[in-house]
């Protein structure tokens, strides 16, 4: 499959590399490492849902989109192929189908679960990120509405079938109305092809830092990407920088960051 899908696709040169992890629990602990400033506050992850197909997440010693955000590496969750996020693709051609079942009414979806311990002193959970996609512009405000997702502790959004809406009451992740990170966005988490400069995506978001007020003990962490409406083009995330810090005051949304 990832063969096929790298058909007619000329391979861009950058330094570093992009590295697919397996579909276990090891490759789940290896993308959570890496997001996280300190992984000594990591318990365990895992993948709370995975397309079958095309190596869909990674890890990337590849600069690309302003990352990584610190040291060398960052992850990428994807809908399709990771492998895919440094090429440049042929006009029209779309990306990998990752043959993922119909779930939460989307396809291809993909969600990490991190779960963590916060110590006693902090009070905050945060991570950069940028969210790309291959269906912007084409598909700005159609049925297809690829999107990412960042919850704690439970996980319950949800999606209708061949239609935009998606119902998140726990998405962080989220612009001053409560806006769902998609191709869709307006306002602060609008996708502009400036921002995917040097990716396979059409277009993607300004780099965006999403935090979460947490209490000291175990939480979880659940981050989620998924097609939604069709599986023909691949969006991603790409996210580094997890931290659990102490802030004077830890707002829950996002706000654009360097």
């Amino acid at each position: 499959m990832l063969a096929a899908g790298l058909g007619g696709v000329a391979q861009a040169k950058h330094k570093g590399s992009i590295m697919p992890v397996t579909e276990s629990h090891a490759g789940a602990q290896m993308l959570a490492r890496t997001m996280m400033v300190d992984s000594r506050q990591l318990i365990n992850a895992r993948f709370a849902a995975l397309p079958p197909d095309s190596h869909p997440n990674a890890i990337s010693t590849e600069p690309l989109a302003g990352f990584p955000r610190r040291g060398k590496a960052y992850a990428i969750l994807t809908n399709g192929c990771a492998r895919l996020a440094d090429q440049h693709k042929s006009a029209g051609q779309p990306g990998c189908r990752d043959n993922g079942l119909e779930f939460r009414g989307v396809r291809d979806l993909t969600i990490l679960r991190l779960q963590v311990r916060v110590p006693s002193n902090k009070n905050c959970l945060s991570f950069r990120f940028r969210f790309l996609s291959q269906e912007y512009p084409t598909y700005v405000n159609q049925q297809y509405n690829d999107g990412f997702i960042a919850e704690m502790d439970v996980s319950n959004w949800s999606s209708l079938p061949n239609s935009p809406t998606i119902v998140a009451p726990r998405d962080f992740a989220v612009g001053p109305a409560g806006q769902v990170i998609r191709v869709n966005n307006t306002g602060p988490a609008q996708l502009t092809a400036a921002n995917a400069k040097g990716t396979t995506y059409g277009g993607a978001t300004p780099i965006l830092r999403a935090s979460s007020p947490v209490t000291p003990g175990r939480h979880f962490l659940y981050l989620s990407i998924f097609d939604q409406g069709d599986r023909q083009y691949d969006s991603a995330a790409f996210i580094d920088n997890l931290t659990i810090n102490h802030v004077t005051s830890c707002k829950s949304g996002l706000v654009h960051t360097k």
